[in-house]
Parts: C-alpha cells; structure tokens; sequence
C-alpha cells in the first residue's frame, strides 16, 4: 500500500561545499576509485566512514601518497580481499579502524556492512562505487536497495548508490519531491534521469521531467522512463508511483577534476 506520507529529497546536500543537513555513513564498496571532487566532499561530509572488505585497498591506493582518506572507522566483511599491508594501515592509526571479521557466507560484504552501519548508527547510507564492475554484482546492489528498505518508509534511514556517472536510490509507493538543485549552491546533476520498476510493475506520475507521464504503466518488457531530461527550470521532481521504483539521475562533469 502505498504511503500518503510525502517523501522529501535533497540529494544534491551530500555532494555540495556546505555542511549537510543531517548526518550519514559514506560506505566505500571494492570498485575502482578515482580521487576526485566527489570524493574528496563525501569524505569530508560523512559522519561515518566505512569500508566494505576490499574497498579498505581501493582508499589505501590514494591514502598511501595523499594520507586524505586514513581515518577509517571500520572495515567489515569476511576479509578475503584485504591486504595484510592495508590492514596494518588502518590498524596503527592515530584512531584505528575496528577490522571486523563477519564469517556469513550467506551475505555480502555490502550487506554486511549495511547491517554494521544500521546496528550502530542511525543514518542514511552513501554506498560509494555503486552499480560499477560486473553485472551481477551491479545486481546485487540495486538488490540490495530492496533488501534493506523494505518497510513503507526509511524508518532505519536511506541508501544511495553513487557511481562515478549518477545517483541512484529507491523511491518507495507514495508520493516523492526530489529537489534537484538548491538554493544558493552550484548544480550537482547533470539532466538525465530514469525510473526503473526492476521488482514488479508500477503506474508512475512525473512533473518537473521533459517527457511527464501520469499514471503511466511501466515495467521491464514493458514501457520504461529512461533518458528522460530534467527541465532547465525544474528545482524539484515531483514523482508519484504505485510501486517502489528506483530513481537514478546522472551526474554533473566536473571541469578540471583532479585525479592526484
């Protein structure tokens, strides 16, 4: 049933210069990673950092010649990806990691670390290398959206998969504002953007889009909202859906982005 409640989204609020609104976790998955602009604000924003096995590596390839992305608060998962020598990192500083073993062989390390995060905090979740690599775990990860946002609403907080290319995250039924650009800051998404009934099909509603829809059946096989354009004047999305959707929207070129 879907939700009278309506739904607010700042998005944009992570990946700006200011301070965010509220507090969150930035989880960085084992997918390769560039030390850019999207980066560098994520670290510094977070409230919480964590590394989901693997991706502990993928930090210390930039940490080792930079030291920007040495304070840890964890690395999670059955640590089969780990390095001895990133371990000993994270370990001996000035406040250590906790290196936390999780033996379930019937979990993710992105599953592992969600439920770490949700167990210890509650916030709202950055998976950082989102929908990167293979199929199947690009899969695994918008599964994941499903998996661990299962009520009517985000009572233990939202997920975000962020990519190097866009920003997705899973619209539960109801009604949605996403605000796309905020006052006073520099725009963070660029004008693409797609919503994707992936479990089962939805009758969506959309304002603030090129190509609006209303009660519009949509579904795999079926009719899809994809490379769809933000208005030039649009500053909120309004979205209403039937189903739970995902949302992805794609996101800015940064001119001059450092890669040192």
């Amino acid at each position: 049933m879907a939700s009278s409640e309506v739904f607010e989204w700042h998005p944009a609020r992570y990946l700006q210069t200011s301070e965010p609104v509220d507090d969150f976790a930035l989880l960085v998955l084992n997918q390769p990673l560039k030390n850019g602009i999207n980066l560098r604000k994520l670290w510094k924003n977070s409230s919480v950092r964590v590394a989901a096995d693997g991706g502990a590596n993928r930090l210390y390839e930039l940490s080792s010649f930079q030291g920007k992305f040495s304070n840890l608060q964890a690395i999670i998962g059955d640590l089969d990806s780990l390095t001895p020598t990133v371990r000993d990192f994270y370990s001996s500083q000035p406040q250590p990691a906790q290196v936390i073993h999780d033996r379930d062989q019937e979990s993710s390390d992105f599953g592992k670390a969600i439920k770490w995060i949700r167990d210890s905090y509650k916030m709202d979740i950055i998976a950082l290398g989102g929908i990167g690599g293979r199929v199947d775990q690009g899969i695994s990860q918008l599964h994941h959206l499903y998996l661990f946002q299962s009520g009517a609403g985000y009572d233990e907080g939202r997920i975000f998969l962020l990519s190097g290319s866009s920003l997705t995250f899973l619209l539960k039924a109801g009604q949605h504002h996403i605000h796309v650009r905020e006052e006073g800051e520099a725009d963070v998404f660029a004008k693409a953007v797609g919503i994707i009934p992936l479990r089962e099909p939805s009758r969506i509603t959309t304002k603030g889009l090129e190509w609006d829809v209303t009660d519009w059946l949509s579904q795999i096989g079926g009719k899809l909202s994809t490379s769809n354009y933000i208005l030039p004047t649009t500053r909120c999305i309004e979205i209403e859906t039937t189903k739970d959707v995902l949302f992805t929207v794609s996101l800015r070129n940064v001119d001059n982005e450092d890669d040192g």
